[in-house]
Order: C-alpha cells, then structure tokens, then sequence
C-alpha cells in the first residue's frame, strides 16, 4: 500500500477529523450528494424517485474498517430490515457487503452467521421476480482477502442462495478467477480496483488497467458466458470505456437487458443520464447511514483523481 493510500486511511480513521469533516459536510450538502439518505426510509424513498427515473440501486450500509461487534450487529440488523422495506415498494432487493463488516475482522463463524442469515431473509423475499434482481452482492475488499471473499461467495452459490461478486480488474488472478464465475453462470461485477496491491500480484499503471479492465470485459460478454447464463455488471464512470463494452455487446449479441452497468451514487449524472437514455440497464450503488465519512475517503484513497471526479461532479448536478 503506497503513501497516499496509507494517508486517506489515516484520514478516514481519525475521529478528530471525522467530527469536522462530517460537520462541514451536512453543512454544504457534500454529504447529501454521494449517499442517499442516513436511515432504511429515506433510502427506499431515494430509491423509489431514482426508479422513476429507469434507476436501480444497490443498498450498502455505511461503515468502513469495522472493528467493533456492536457495529457488526448494526450493520447485519440495518440490512435485514431493508430487505422486506425495498420488496414492499416494489423494487431491487440488490445488497452490498463488504465481509469486514460483518465479522470478518472478528471471527469467520461471526461473519457466516451474519452472511447466512441476510441470505435466507433474501431467499424468503423468493426468487428473481419478473424485471427485478434479488441479490446479495459480496464487495472484494483486500488482496489478502481474496481467497476468503470468493469461497464466501461459492459457498452460498452452491447452498442456492442468490449471491454475486464483484472482481477486480486491477488483480492478475481475475482473469481465472471470472473464467471459473462464467463457468458457474454466476452475476459478476467488474471495477478496476481498491486499494493498489504490489505490482507482483496487480497492475499498478492506469493503462495496463483499463486494457485488463476491457480484456475481462469481453470474456463477460463471450458466447461461452451468454450460454452459461452469465450477467455482466460494468463497474465504471469512463465513458470511453462504457461504449467500447456496448460496441461489444452489440457485436456479440448480446442485448441491453442482458448486462447492466454500476456507477456511484453522486457520481458522473451526465453519463448516468445517457446510458438511461440510450436504453442500457443503469445500477448506482447507493450508500445510506451516518458513517459517510471513511466512504468518502476511501474512494479517494483508492484513486485520487476521484477527488477530483467527486468535486466535477457536483458542478453537474
């Protein structure tokens, strides 16, 4: 993990900073403008105007570097009443978890717990219902948790449970990791990246990235992948990137129902707009609670140009 990395945590975890941070951001509107709402209610109803709008969501629960067991509980309780909250009005019930907030950083049997339960409350909802997804989508955090976060994901596969993974193209194993996900016909959702990792196990330049990035994205759109019952979710806010994927798709055969591209909540409304417009499946991932500032950092941290992404962004609302 480089300097700036390093430094964004450091910002990130600092509760003097927190405090003066979240202040002015209430303030400004900052906080308001990358996560949608600080309870269960206001996000379903941010989520109900955004599905007006041809918008699906992915509900993540805010709270980055989970060390204490109370906030695990939280987490895992926030999620479970959201559920029957999102199918009551009709939409997505599309969940995102990062493992180290529910019991990762704790103990894995704390973790399956919390994981296996979430699943069975997603399976009770039922199954895929009509145009809407049912999923709980697993976030690849860490290098070193690789390995855990994808026998998480294969275990509840496998048990039936409808899970699906994110993979990063930043990673050389991606690539076995997505041709044994097309395999499984599984849901995949690619992103370039977290935190950089060395550059023995990673890309590490913005180019060799984006070039792993298209690569794996044409493996998702492969015949191998359609026949299989694959769906490809394009993690991205570059817009060049997105119309290569589309050219692609179309090339293929694939159809704009059959792929969906994410994006951050807040983040890029301009593209947002367009793909909605040109009739392609659009999903932000939209954060809610009060713990906004480590997200906010953390995606700086990830890459800096985000800071300057975020701040464009607010100029194009």
């Amino acid at each position: 993990m480089g300097m700036w990395q390093k430094s964004m945590i450091a910002v990130a975890c600092s509760k003097p900073l927190r405090a003066i941070g979240e202040a002015i951001g209430h303030k400004t509107g900052l906080a308001d403008q990358f996560v949608s709402a600080r309870d269960v209610a206001g996000h379903v109803a941010r989520a109900e105007a955004l599905a007006k709008d041809g918008i699906r969501i992915s509900s993540f629960y805010l709270g980055e570097y989970v060390t204490d067991l109370s906030q695990v509980r939280e987490t895992a309780g926030q999620l479970e009443a959201l559920m029957p909250a999102l199918d009551h009005a009709g939409l997505d019930v599309h969940i995102s978890i990062d493992p180290s907030q529910l019991g990762y950083m704790q103990d894995q049997a704390i973790l399956d717990r919390n994981v296996d339960h979430l699943a069975a409350k997603l399976s009770e909802i039922g199954g895929e219902k009509g145009h809407r997804t049912l999923r709980l989508m697993i976030d690849m955090e860490d290098i070193d948790m690789v390995d855990d976060t994808l026998r998480l994901h294969h275990r509840l596969a496998d048990g039936g449970y409808q899970v699906a993974q994110t993979l990063q193209a930043r990673l050389h194993r991606t690539k076995a990791d997505l041709r044994d996900m097309i395999k499984r016909g599984a849901m995949v959702r690619l992103v370039k990246g977290a935190m950089a990792s060395p550059d023995d196990v990673a890309f590490t330049k913005r180019q060799d990235i984006d070039e792993n990035y298209l690569r794996l994205s044409a493996m998702m759109l492969s015949a191998e992948a359609m026949q299989n019952g694959f769906f490809p979710v394009f993690g991205t806010h570059d817009r060049k990137l997105a119309w290569a994927i589309i050219q692609n798709a179309k090339e293929q055969g694939w159809s704009p129902g059959q792929f969906e591209f994410e994006m951050l909540y807040g983040v890029n409304q301009p593209l947002q707009r367009e793909l909605v417009a040109e009739g392609y499946r659009l999903r932000l991932y939209a954060p809610f609670g009060k713990d906004w500032w480590a997200y906010a950092w953390r995606r700086v941290g990830e890459n800096p140009r985000n800071i300057r992404l975020l701040l464009r962004s607010g100029l194009n609302r």
